[in-house]
């Protein structure tokens, strides 16, 4: 006899099987049609119940946004050890971005949001923002601990730095956007090169 689900199990479910729907509605068909009606009936719920466990339509992108900066934040965790150097850092990163934007659906969906962000600041500028700030937070961190321990010049301008590896892997993103068959991996190369270069030794 199968084991009957306990309220958070079903809770859980129902909200994965809802974020599935809003990820795959924004991918392949667009943010406009995101709405509490189709992604419900995507999923196999109510409108009702779709607005109860992820909010109306804002409200809803906004819990998306959170939840991939939350998985970017435990990847950085997972695959960057302190041990490893600066510039080994800002190449994981790297890889990160590129296989998420390859193989992680709302990561997809997450840039697609940013993207709709430009034309729409209102509905999700302040959670674009954030997101955009944690990335740039860490490239900073990262360039700067470069600079301290004598990887990187000690007259770097981390921020523009920081600005133009960000810049160019939201480019990568909003490239693979508008052309899906596109191969990305042939522009991780010239992400690397936005890397500073080693000083060189006396």
């Amino acid at each position: 006899m199968e084991k009957r689900k306990t309220q958070a199990e079903r809770r859980e479910e129902s909200e994965r099987k809802l974020f599935d729907a809003l990820i795959s509605i924004i991918n392949e068909d667009g943010i406009q049609v995101a709405t509490c009606e189709s992604i419900g009936q995507k999923a196999g719920y109510s409108r009702g119940l779709t607005i109860q466990r992820l909010g109306r339509k804002d409200e809803m992108f906004v819990k998306l946004i959170d939840r991939v900066v939350a998985q970017t934040e435990e990847n950085i965790r997972q695959q960057i050890p302190l041990e490893i150097n600066a510039r080994e850092a800002l190449r994981r990163y790297i890889d990160i971005h590129f296989e998420d934007l390859q193989n992680n659906p709302a990561y997809q969906a997450h840039f697609a949001l940013m993207a709709g962000s430009v034309t729409d600041h209102a509905l999700l500028g302040g959670a674009v923002k954030g997101a955009h700030d944690f990335v740039k937070r860490f490239l900073v961190s990262q360039l700067e601990r470069g600079k301290a321990e004598g990887e990187f010049a000690a007259d770097l301008d981390s921020g523009i730095q920081a600005v133009s590896i960000g810049s160019y892997l939201i480019g990568v993103a909003l490239q693979k956007k508008l052309h899906p068959s596109l191969d990305i991996s042939l522009l991780k190369p010239a992400a690397y090169s936005l890397i500073p270069g080693r000083l060189q030794g006396p």
